[in-house]
Formats: C-alpha cells, sequence, structure tokens
C-alpha cells in the first residue's frame, strides 16, 4: 500500500536551523510572525505549500547549499 493510514507527514527545519538563526529574524525574512515560526522549529504537521517554499528558498540561500521541500519534510509510518 502507498499510503498508509498511520502515516503523518511533520515539517521539520530542525537539522537547518543554526544557533545564531533568531525565530524573529526567520519570521520577518518570511514575512510571518512569530508564533507561527516557533510552531514550525517545533516540528508541525500543519502549514501550507507557500510557507514550504519559502523554508526551502531560505535555509537554501543560507546555507548556500539546496535545501528542498521534501528535506524539510519527515514521513512517519507506523506498521500495521
Amino acid at each position: 500500500m502507498l499510503l498508509s493510514p498511520q502515516m503523518k507527514v511533520v515539517l521539520d527545519v530542525s537539522p537547518f536551523w543554526d544557533d545564531d538563526l533568531t525565530g524573529i529574524e526567520l519570521a520577518k525574512e518570511l514575512g510571518m510572525n512569530y508564533r507561527s515560526i516557533s510552531t514550525l522549529r517545533k516540528g508541525t504537521d500543519r502549514g501550507s505549500w507557500e510557507t514550504l517554499i519559502k523554508l526551502s528558498r531560505f535555509f537554501s540561500k543560507r546555507l548556500g547549499k539546496k535545501v528542498t521541500v521534501e528535506d524539510l519534510l519527515v514521513i512517519k509510518e507506523e506498521d500495521d
């Protein structure tokens, strides 16, 4: 089965978030509020395509390497 009912997709930016980056800085850069950024940093299963693309572009530029939308997502599946 390609899709499991127990599958959960979570946005996880922690591997790309360094200690020098503040939530306020990222919120300002992406045009988002700080509360949303705080939620993203903790990991969330909610969000929009626009946010994923903004994060992908931001971290790619900041890190000097390609960070894809897929890199930002973690797929968690529970086996039956």
